[in-house]
């Protein structure tokens, strides 16, 4: 078997650890998207100047300053995702449903003006629950031809960069299985032919969430001015398997490669904490004007990562007096755990409403979301790293602004609802003004004490990745069109 020589290992190990990491993990707990109650979700969640909704608090805290009475909320949704994988013109498909409950809440209110003729406090109110405000959930796959580079490069190239080695390392990885050797001017290079067709599938599958919890305080002031504070604690499960596949297309069963698999798992979780301020200014009867202001969120993270590598190199082990077959499989003889601070953007939502009369409502709410000033914070023995992650993330995205639009018409107790979302991209290259749709339908219907609802929303999100990234190398790019339909109820009780 062969051997590599270890110096240095600790540093390696940071190394490898803390490139666990990269500017898409900070974009993905980065943009949350509300998914909210039935009532709120079938207006497009434009909620920021409308208010009286517990899926609203983590937009608007002020909206707390509009309800009447005290409620108690519950939300289940149903999400079916589709996705199309596109690859050097091939298209794949796949789906996967999950169950989730969007919405969890009590809201107490308190009639101060009630209680107290000489105050200008019409109500004060206090709210404690939880909002869905990510989805992970998420299973895509894309496969076709290449051959103007290849995967395998990911580990060759590390092992020319240092001369130190561990479980973790590409290098280690790929010299270990073979496909990484070592010519006789001490350079380490790929068994894979340059040109050489190769067929390279990725499969992702994606599960978890991001969960809100919300104590929000605030009241109505004259009945003229709302004012709201949510301190929100949000915590992250995200679970991630990549599997990456190369392939030797070329029909020759003699040239030293047959195939090699990558698979890396990871499971991320983490807990942080931010505080949104709100306020609604009641202009008139028919208008509404609503601000918010979102601190980022600061998270404690944790990752677990593994990786196993898998080669086939046809005869080459034999000239190595490696008698064991071709297939050789590596991995660390432990998982990779490592911890480190996340901190998300801050945010700025600007509401309006416009009420005709009693009958209903259209709203919109415009959020503007600074992505560049997500950063990562890791010990010291790690600033160098720390530093270049960041500055990628600068350069990599921009300033971008969300629009959610929504209207509701009553007849009788009953309430017919639409919405449209627009998430701005992020990615300072992409030609797309926008990365995600949404569109909303809803249906409520009101009793004495009890408010049912239903909602339907279709999401449709683009996006770009390599199946690889390598320094130096442009590798093809993929685009992933996702579909996600979901279907919201509610069950909401006045007390």
């Amino acid at each position: 078997m062969k051997k590599i020589i270890f110096n240095s290992i600790s540093f390696l190990l940071c190394c490898s650890n803390a490139m666990a990491q990269n500017e898409l993990d900070a974009l993905r707990y980065s943009q949350t998207q509300l998914y909210g109650n039935a009532r709120s979700a079938g207006y497009g969640n434009a909620n920021g100047a409308i208010g009286a909704d517990f899926g609203g608090l983590s937009y608007n805290p002020a909206g707390i300053g509009t309800y009447r009475k005290s409620e108690f909320v519950f939300s289940p949704s149903l999400k079916i995702n589709a996705t199309k994988g596109e690859f050097q013109n091939n298209t794949s498909t796949s789906t996967n449903t999950k169950f989730n409950v969007n919405t969890l809440g009590l809201v107490f209110i308190s009639k101060t003006a009630e209680n107290n003729s000489y105050s200008s406090w019409e109500s004060t109110g206090f709210a404690i629950g939880y909002n869905r405000i990510n989805d992970f959930n998420v299973n895509y796959t894309y496969s076709g031809t290449n051959n103007s580079s290849s995967g395998s490069s990911y580990f060759s190239n590390g092992a020319n960069n240092t001369n130190t080695a561990d479980g973790y390392s590409p290098q280690f990885l790929g010299y270990q299985s073979y496909l990484v050797n070592k010519n006789s001017a001490g350079q380490y290079l790929s068994v894979v032919t340059p040109g050489m067709p190769l067929t390279q599938t990725k499969e992702y599958t994606q599960s978890g969430n991001m969960n809100e919890i919300v104590l929000s305080f605030g009241g109505n002031y004259n009945n003229v001015l709302m004012l709201g504070a949510t301190i929100g604690i949000p915590s992250i499960n995200y679970n991630a398997t990549r599997i990456f596949t190369e392939r030797d297309a070329s029909g020759n069963t003699n040239n030293d490669f047959e195939n090699f698999t990558f698979k890396e798992k990871l499971n991320t979780s983490g807990t942080g904490i931010n505080l949104k301020l709100g306020s609604i200014v009641k202009v008139n009867d028919q208008i509404r004007l609503g601000l918010a202001y979102h601190t980022g969120s600061s998270f404690a993270m944790n990752d677990l990562y593994a990786v196993t590598l898998q080669t086939n190199t046809e005869n080459l082990k034999i000239r190595y007096n490696d008698l064991t077959g071709p297939i050789t499989t590596t991995q660390p003889d432990k998982d990779n755990n490592f911890n480190y601070t996340l901190i998300t953007p801050n945010k700025f939502i600007a509401s309006a409403a416009y009420f005709i009369n009693k009958n209903g409502f259209v709203s919109i709410d415009i959020e503007n979301v600074n992505y560049t000033n997500m950063r990562f914070k890791y010990s010291s023995e790690f600033a160098s790293y720390q530093t270049a992650v960041n500055t990628k993330i600068a350069m990599a995205y921009k300033n971008s602004q969300n629009y959610r639009l929504g209207a509701e018409w009553r007849i009788e107790n009953k309430m017919f609802r639409a919405g449209l979302n627009l998430v701005g991209n992020p990615n300072k290259t992409s030609e797309r003004a926008f990365s995600s749709i949404k569109y909303a339908l809803g249906f409520g219907i009101r009793f004495d004490q009890i408010y049912l609802d239903a909602a339907y929303v279709l999401t449709k999100n683009y996006s770009q990745e390599q199946p690889y990234t390598i320094d130096g190398i442009n590798a093809p790019i993929a685009s992933i069109n996702n579909s996600m339909s979901s279907l919201i109820f509610s069950i909401c009780t006045k007390f």
